[in-house]
């Protein structure tokens, strides 16, 4: 009898803390849901120092390309002006800014599914400009001389920071080609064909003709016998492509 009652008992204080077990586990407190971060107060862009975002830059150079050239043929077809250029300097006086660069330049026209460079301007410039809060805008693209007084221009006008990297990129000698193949494709971008590099358009807006033209390359120039020639593979009227 103690005996089969002491395992009654026992049995009864099992079942009790099973059941507290139960209970316990079963039972979750509330957790406060981890309070987020507070987050910080978004800066405005500071426009305390001399530096450009890419797209102001590349904004800048398109301002100075279009500044340089004009879209003479655009009465006649798909006409648009393009630029970029290597950045060497640029400084900073209250909301002026002077940006010593070697700039390209491009007036592309669209014929016959194909673009072609008609017109452009390449050399060392330096764009002048003014820090708004819509970004930069273009004064003015002060071009450097060409010829023999080129060198003294550079001294003459161009930062110390900026003579030094003028000639560090020009000791690139595929360097002017490169920032050429930039704005190439960016007039292929924009007007969705390809540009045309083989062959030239010729375009006589007095006479209101066009021709494109191949050019022939043959001999050498060491031994005097280079030649060049052309071959007209097209030709029309400017009246007939409105």
């Amino acid at each position: 009898m103690k005996k089969t009652k002491w395992m009654s008992v026992m049995a009864l204080m099992l079942m009790v803390v099973m059941a507290l077990s139960v209970t316990a586990c079963g039972s979750k407190s509330e957790e406060k849901p981890a309070e987020e971060p507070e987050k910080e107060e978004e800066q405005e862009e500071d426009w305390s120092g001399p530096e450009l975002s890419e797209d102001q830059m590349d904004d800048l150079y398109q301002q100075a390309a279009e500044q340089s050239l004009k879209a003479e043929y655009a009465d006649y077809m798909p006409d648009k002006i393009f630029g970029h250029a290597e950045t060497f300097n640029i400084a900073r006086d209250g909301d002026k800014g002077t940006w010593d660069a070697f700039l390209v330049t491009g007036e592309y026209v669209v014929l016959d599914g194909k673009a072609y460079c008609v017109s452009g301007a390449n050399g060392e410039a330096i764009l002048k400009f003014d820090y708004t809060k819509d970004g930069p805008k273009l004064n003015e693209v002060v071009w450097s001389t060409d010829g023999g007084g080129h060198e003294e221009w550079l001294k003459e006008n161009f930062t110390e920071e900026g003579l030094k990297y003028d000639k560090e990129f020009l000791k690139n000698e595929k360097a002017v080609d490169e920032l050429t193949e930039i704005v190439d494709k960016k007039a292929s971008d924009e007007l969705g064909v390809p540009v045309e590099k083989d062959l030239m358009l010729d375009i006589d807006k007095d006479a209101g003709t066009y021709e494109i033209v191949k050019t022939i390359e043959s001999g050498n120039v060491d031994d005097g016998t280079y030649k060049f020639d052309t071959e007209t593979v097209k030709k029309g009227k400017l009246e007939d492509l409105k």
